[in-house]
Formats: structure tokens, C-alpha cells, sequence
């Protein structure tokens, strides 16, 4: 602030251009910092699907499936009250769009399309684990886990 005080006494171009040079770099300066804002979106990965049968009837052909992508990821029989995962190399989670088909009992089930989103307490320091559960009902909900 005081450069440009000093600066007014040598003539009314001078200040005029360092008035003009300041107001220029605080628009800058002022767009940089909202793009930041407004492009910023951390990194998630993932290294895991587990499948979770919490019911008591034989879960079959679990399928998810990322169009976008091309990635899957399958199990063909869950037994009940039981397990299924896969550990992968850690990859970049796309927030690719997903459908998820099983069947429960003799019946096929399937999800429409849906993104699962990251909760903001998650931390970029570790890899996510997608985590599909099946109720007792059959019906299915998908979150992500953390370990840290």
C-alpha cells in the first residue's frame, strides 16, 4: 500500500497505471481462486468389493457392472448369512455409473444405473472398499468402508 502512495507524487499516469496493475491482478488473483474452488475434486481409490449376505436363502449371480467403464465384477453363490469379495490393485474410483443383478432365492433382481458417492468423511490417504449388502428381504444397499 505504501509503494503505491509513494508512486501517486510522480504524476497522475504513473498511479493511474498502478491503480489499473493492482485492480488487474485482485481479478486475477480473484479468479484463480474460485476456479480452484470450483475445480477441486479429490482423488478416491478403490481395492476391494465385498458382498454381504445378510439374509438366510442362497444368493446368486451377483453382477456389478460399470457400462462406462467396462469394468465387472461377479460372485455365483453367496451362501447364506455369507461372503463374497474381491481384492484388486488399487484403482482410481471414475464415479462411473454402476447396476448390480443377483438373484434371491428364484427370483432375478436388478438396480437401475445409480453413482455411489463418496461420503466427505472419507480420506484420499486410503483406498475405499465398496460394500454391497443383501437383506434378509433381498434387497440391496451399497456404501463405501475405509480402513485407516
Amino acid at each position: 500500500m505504501e509503494f503505491y502512495e509513494i508512486a501517486s507524487f510522480a504524476g497522475g499516469e504513473i498511479s493511474g497505471f498502478l491503480l489499473m496493475k493492482k485492480n488487474y491482478l485482485f481479478v486475477t488473483l480473484g479468479l484463480m481462486l474460485s476456479s480452484c474452488a470450483i475445480s477441486f475434486e479429490p482423488q478416491y481409490f478403490y481395492n476391494e468389493i465385498l458382498v454381504i449376505n445378510k439374509s438366510r436363502v442362497l444368493i446368486q449371480d451377483v453382477s456389478v457392472s460399470a457400462e462406462a467403464t467396462g469394468r465387472s465384477f461377479s460372485c455365483g453363490n453367496i451362501a447364506p448369512l455369507g461372503i463374497c469379495s474381491n481384492k484388486i490393485p488399487k484403482r482410481r474410483y471414475m464415479k462411473s455409473p454402476i447396476t448390480i443383478a443377483w438373484v434371491f432365492g428364484n427370483t432375478a433382481r436388478q438396480t437401475d444405473e445409480f453413482v455411489l458417492e463418496v461420503p466427505a468423511a472419507m480420506s484420499t490417504d486410503y483406498p475405499l472398499r465398496g460394500v454391497l449388502e443383501i437383506s434378509p428381504q433381498g434387497s440391496i444397499s451399497a456404501y463405501f468402508q475405509q480402513d485407516n
